[in-house]
Order: structure tokens, then C-alpha cells, then sequence
């Protein structure tokens, strides 16, 4: 048998046929793992590139990044920071604490209170992290909101999203806007509803303040290299199967080869043709002609 049949053979064959589906199966989920890992890649590059253009760009009005309070904030203005001069809403009803929030590991509460701006406009600012009181799900000696006029720098963040969960009094789950002033003990002129501020700086500086909240991460994470990593997996499948298909179709090549050759053939066993025992007669003969030649 040629090579060309033995190929034929193995190509046909159902193991190779179930091996190739499986191959396919395998390569096409780790094509996917890969451009999945990669479009993680490609999010946290672009937030990392609106961090570094934003995060210490000079404060700029706030109608500049948000031409109405119901405006949008675009995700290229993501950390802009924005300059406002007014004051805060000191009510104790007005000064609510987001809940469980993270800081070096430990669980506490950000600071947040309305800002009302001189050009009318109402901006919720989270002034930063204060811890709990252990056990209980409250905040710990948590900072005095300044009082009277002051100029602040924040920098503004989208919404998040609404959490229907019950809380106790003074205290929300998210920094929802349009849910924050469901709380608050009168309505808000021209709230800023589909954006936050998050401190950076007040002006006169207050006596104490809750901890500055950390620098956004702008690390790039392992998923590039994992994107590769799955692609050179889906080249791994194909190839074995190539490696193996070769080796099957030699070895059944050279066992065709050996069982056809005339060397096989010459070395097939002869069939040793059986002889009849003379008869009385035919030995009486013989006998006869050995005594004549003697």
C-alpha cells in the first residue's frame, strides 16, 4: 500500500475523526479564552490612559464636563477634576456614610454630603474613608463637615448604581444620586444626578478630614500575557494531532510494505508433499535390479 492510501486510510479512520472534533472543540475554546483575556486587557488600557489624562489635569467648572445636572458623565472625563466654590449642607441629615467600603483592608464608610455650588448647581462629594465601630455598622468618630464658604476640588466619577436594600438612617449602599436624595431632608437645587465628586482638596483646609481615598490602580494585570498564553494552547491541539496522524500513516505504510514484499513471500513456510509407502511388489522389484547390478 502507498503512502497516499495509508493516508487515505488514517483520514477516514473514526479515531482520527472524533480526535479531529475534539481538537476543533478545544482549539476554538481556547481562541475564545484568549480574545476574552485580551478584551480584559484592552478595558483596563483604556481606563489606565483616561486616569493618567485626567487624574492631575488642572480643575476645570463643572459645567465645562457637564453642560446640565442631568448630564451624562462621558467615560474620556472619568477623574476630571472639577473646581466649585460654595459651601456644604451641614445638617446632621444631610451628612450621610457609604457603606462597606474598602480601605487597606479594612471595612469602614465613606463620607458624603451635598455641596452647594454658587452657580447653583448641587454636586455630591464624598470627602473620603472613616472606619466602623467594630462590631457595630457604624461610622467611628467620623470628621465635622466644614462649615461657610469654601472653594473645593473634586474630581468627578460616574454614578453607581441603585441597590434596593433595607439600611439604617444616615446611610446608603451606593452613591446614587437621584436614591441619595430620597434621604436627604429637603430637595437639592439642580442636583448633579448622574455624577459624583470625589475630594481632592478644600480651601481654607479643614482641621481634620476623613483619609483621602487611593489613587485609582492603573496596573495592566497579567491578561495580555494570558491572551498569548490561550492562543499558543489552541496551536498546541493541531499540532499534536498533526504529529500523531504522521506516525500513524508511516507505521501503517511500513506494515503494508512488510506483509507484500517477495522477501516476505520467500520466507512463507512450503507445504512438504507426503509420500506413499511402496507397495510388496514394487520392493520385490527393487530388490531384483540391486541384485543385477551387483
Amino acid at each position: 500500500m502507498t503512502q497516499r492510501s495509508a493516508l487515505r486510510r488514517t483520514l477516514l479512520s473514526r479515531d482520527f475523526l472524533l480526535a479531529a472534533l475534539g481538537v476543533l472543540l478545544a482549539s476554538a475554546l481556547c481562541v475564545g479564552l484568549g480574545f476574552w483575556q485580551f478584551g480584559r486587557f484592552e478595558g483596563k488600557r483604556d481606563v489606565a490612559a483616561v486616569v493618567e489624562a485626567n487624574y492631575e489635569a488642572p480643575p476645570v467648572p463643572l459645567d465645562e464636563v457637564l453642560p446640565s445636572p442631568g448630564a451624562e458623565l462621558d467615560a474620556t472625563d472619568d477623574w476630571t477634576p472639577v473646581e466649585l466654590t460654595g459651601s456644604y449642607c451641614t445638617d446632621p441629615d444631610c451628612v450621610l456614610y457609604v457603606r462597606n467600603r474598602q480601605l487597606d483592608g479594612d471595612v469602614g464608610f465613606w463620607q458624603l454630603a451635598p455641596f452647594h455650588s454658587d452657580d447653583g448647581e448641587t454636586l455630591l462629594v464624598v470627602r473620603g474613608w472613616v472606619g466602623s465601630q467594630g462590631d457595630v455598622s457604624a461610622p467611628a468618630d467620623p470628621p465635622a463637615v466644614p462649615e461657610g464658604e469654601l472653594s473645593i476640588t473634586a474630581r468627578l466619577r460616574p454614578a453607581e448604581p441603585t441597590l434596593d436594600r433595607k439600611i439604617p438612617a444616615g446611610q446608603v449602599h451606593s452613591v446614587n444620586p437621584p436614591q441619595v436624595a430620597e434621604q436627604l431632608p429637603e430637595e437639592e437645587p439642580q442636583l448633579v444626578t448622574r455624577a459624583y465628586g470625589d475630594l481632592a482638596q478644600e480651601d481654607p483646609e479643614p482641621s481634620a478630614r476623613p483619609r483621602a481615598l487611593p489613587d485609582p490602580d492603573t496596573s495592566l494585570g497579567p491578561h495580555l500575557s494570558y491572551s498569548v498564553q490561550w492562543w499558543l494552547f489552541a496551536l498546541f491541539f493541531p499540532v499534536a494531532l498533526t504529529l500523531r496522524t504522521r506516525r500513524t500513516v508511516q507505521e501503517l505504510a511500513e506494515d503494508d510494505a512488510q506483509d507484500g514484499s517477495p522477501a516476505a513471500a520467500d520466507h512463507r513456510p512450503r507445504r512438504v508433499p507426503r509420500t506413499r509407502r511402496p507397495t510388496q511388489d514394487e520392493e520385490e522389484e527393487d530388490a531384483l535390479i540391486d541384485d543385477q547390478r551387483s
